[in-house]
């Protein structure tokens, strides 16, 4: 049988692909742990991004009346609101074959079995690009890709004295901070108060100081410890003050996850674990449903086990798409694609996955070569990842 050339393989491709979409899509989410638990929440979403209502601020109204039932009328806190993740840039699988592969497969048979194999090659492709993408580092992250986990789950979006990202379109971290100590000098006034998420130009509102030093000030200066402003007056002064306090209500307090980093020269897996789960508590009222592990972690947790632990099941586990262990009733994956030393405690029902008008693993028609006689075939999809309650969730980072 004579060779049926590029028209047939680029048609039998195209419709095969358009065939398993469906299932392309739940096999990627599916063979990659992280993954996994945005399947339950992913879905085909139209519109400027992936938005997802929230519950903000506890409303902090509720109390006893007098006699007469008096109770207050001031304006209810903002507890409701969205955070809005803009659609990630295309991610795109350009699939080129050379004209001369095409023309030495003399069947059909021959034909789809090749079809088969770069449609198979296609899925690896994407889902791995996804995951690595997805467990980047938020200092590689610009605009354009995916939101990372090390994103979604951060204590802080500070990313420097000058500079600060928003997750979502809110902006995280500690929006609060004690007042230490106080000093003047002319009119540059700078207060004291410990590790903080603030930068230069905040708007922030200082109380519980002197009324020289009192107001909403725009930061000049931040460092590690210290933020600076400058007044109205000049003078000279300084004093230590404990019941001070700064806020800046551009950073939102509830729009950040639990963040520890511990030693293992001091703290063993299992406490480390057991802090992080009991502070995601105290911060949500929430318990995480499960923990995702790099190798390291992961490691550390089935040495401890081996060594101090106890399997409730002894004949043991079996291994189905990724090796499992406990942590109380808390499912321990090991993703091959985490970071090594961290291990992200995650409340499934918050994680949120969209893609965009259905394009994901999508096909597009076949794109002719100029000036050759090959094809390329792109598939595309169009994503977001996102987290409705950034709290529920949290981070370990192990260090030696």
């Amino acid at each position: 049988m004579a060779a049926l050339g590029d028209a047939f393989f680029v048609q039998t491709f195209t419709t095969t692909l358009q065939r398993y979409e469906k299932t392309l899509v739940d096999n990627v989410l599916k063979e990659h742990p992280t993954l996994e638990l945005f399947k339950a929440s992913a879905k085909s979403i139209t519109g400027r991004g992936l938005v997802i209502p929230l519950r903000a601020a506890n409303l902090g109204a509720t109390g006893y009346t007098d006699a007469a039932g008096t109770h207050s009328t001031a304006k209810s806190a903002d507890i409701m609101g969205s955070a809005v993740y803009d659609w990630a840039s295309g991610i795109i699988t350009p699939f080129r074959l050379n004209h001369r592969d095409i023309l030495q497969n003399s069947g059909p048979e021959q034909i789809v079995n090749l079809v088969e194999s770069y449609v198979t090659a296609a899925q690896a492709d994407h889902a791995l690009f996804i995951t690595n993408e997805l467990h980047k580092l938020g200092s590689a992250w610009s605009t354009g890709k995916l939101i990372s986990m090390d994103m979604l789950i951060s204590s802080s979006d500070k990313l420097s004295t000058t500079s600060a990202r928003t997750v979502g379109g809110i902006r995280g971290g500690v929006s609060t901070k004690s007042v230490t100590n106080y000093e003047r000098a002319g009119t540059v006034a700078t207060l004291t108060i410990g590790a903080n998420d603030y930068i230069v130009g905040d708007l922030v509102t200082v109380t519980g100081v002197i009324a020289a030093l009192a107001g909403d000030f725009t930061l000049t200066a931040v460092t590690a410890t210290t933020v600076s402003y400058t007044t109205a007056t000049s003078a000279t002064v300084g004093t230590t003050a404990t019941t001070g306090s700064v806020k800046a209500d551009a950073i939102k307090d509830y729009w950040a996850a639990t963040e520890i980093t511990s030693s293992k020269a001091a703290t063993d897996i299992v406490a480390a674990f057991r802090k992080v789960t009991n502070e995601i508590y105290r911060a949500s009222s929430k318990r995480p449903t499960h923990i995702i592990a790099g190798f390291d972690v992961f490691e550390e947790l089935e040495a401890f086990l081996q060594t101090k632990g106890q399997y409730t099941n002894p004949q043991g586990t079996a291994e189905t798409r990724f090796t499992t262990i406990k942590f109380g009733n808390l499912e321990v994956r090991l993703d091959p694609d985490c970071q090594d030393d961290r291990a992200y405690f995650i409340n499934q029902p918050s994680l949120r996955f969209g893609y965009c008008a259905g394009e994901f693993m999508k096909s597009f028609p076949a794109v002719p070569l100029e000036g050759t006689l090959d094809t390329v075939v792109p598939i595309a999809s169009t994503l977001q990842v996102g987290v409705a309650e950034r709290r529920a969730n949290g981070l370990l980072i192990r260090t030696a």
